[in-house]
């Protein structure tokens, strides 16, 4: 382990390789119910944005539209596949248990679903018709990668089976899409302040949420994020202490993260105290987006440290 990571403190326990070690042994039934399931979610998923263009243009929005029965059944249909994807790899691989993270593809996927996890059950009771139009072809985008068969790049980490390991996985995944959800949020309520600036008259428009609710809805989706990105920090600190014997390493993600956090804290804070509200604020949180997309994806650059390539 150290001398494919010098960087890194003694290793306390086995190092297990996470990745292509059991490459080949899951069970041929779920792997193709696992392609099906993807397949299909994909195709959900776009008839329901097309549902909803039909919807807008048409000005046909119900309280309760078909658009977002689809994108719930997506949701549904996907939460099966990852149960098919992680119980046949955790069962070839025991007595190991993986979330299905192991490639670009399937972080790519399983960020599909931290976000509609988010949108449906975390702000439930904040999230509106008019987003799904913005939210279906995002899920769709982050959905393509999943249908290449990507090379498994196997790294050596211990004490994979720690729940402070899967747990601070889960929180990363949901930190990052509340923050993506934030984002998109912002991008609506800026695109429909400029629209009403310039005094565009689109009935488009009048389907969109409400600027009003749209802050709303960013800034409880920016609170979720500071909770999970926290518990990530905090849950990946408490498995380095136990795998590493230290509970911060001096690695590119993890300093990233804490930077992420720290941003998003302060813009919260602002708006929290009142001593910036409105357009402004959204446009900070908006551009604060650049550091998500950073820690997430960018930091592998780096090719060094736990986090390599994801």
């Amino acid at each position: 382990m150290r001398d494919l990571h010098p960087w890194l403190p003694v290793v306390r326990g086995e190092c297990v390789p996470f990745g292509s070690r059991y490459r080949g042994r899951e069970k041929g039934f779920s792997v193709r119910l696992s392609a099906f399931l993807i397949v299909l979610v994909i195709g959900i998923y776009f008839a329901a944005f097309v549902r909803y263009l039909f919807e807008f243009l048409k000005l046909r929005q119900a309280r309760r539209s078909w658009a977002g029965r689809l994108v719930e059944t997506g949701f549904l249909l996907h939460t099966l596949q990852i149960f098919v994807r992680t119980f046949s790899f955790s069962e070839a691989a025991a007595p190991l248990f993986y979330l299905p993270v192991r490639t670009l593809g399937e972080t790519s996927s399983f960020f599909a679903w931290s976000l509609a996890f988010v949108y449906f059950i975390l702000v439930k009771r904040h999230r509106t018709e008019g987003f799904g139009l913005a939210l279906a072809p995002v899920l769709v985008l982050f959905l393509i990668p999943s249908l290449v068969p990507f090379e498994t790049r196997p790294v050596l980490l211990p004490d994979l089976n720690n729940r402070y390991f899967l747990l601070h996985i889960l929180s990363a995944f949901f930190g990052y899409a509340s923050f993506a959800l934030a984002f998109i949020a912002g991008a609506l309520y800026l695109t429909q302040d400029r629209a009403l600036k310039l005094k565009i008259h689109i009935d488009f428009y009048h389907n969109l949420p409400p600027l009003e609710e749209l802050e709303r809805f960013l800034f409880r989706t920016i609170f979720w994020g500071l909770v999970l990105l926290g518990g990530a920090i905090v849950t990946g600190g408490f498995w380095t202490k136990r795998a590493f014997g230290t509970f911060l390493l001096i690695e590119p993600k993890s300093l990233a993260a804490l930077i992420t956090w720290l941003a998003y804290f302060v813009i919260m804070l602002l708006h929290e105290v009142s001593l910036m509200k409105g357009r402004r604020v959204i446009l900070i949180s908006v551009w604060a987006f650049a550091l998500v997309l950073f820690t997430f994806l960018g930091t592998s650059v780096f090719r060094l440290g736990l986090h390599v390539g994801v």
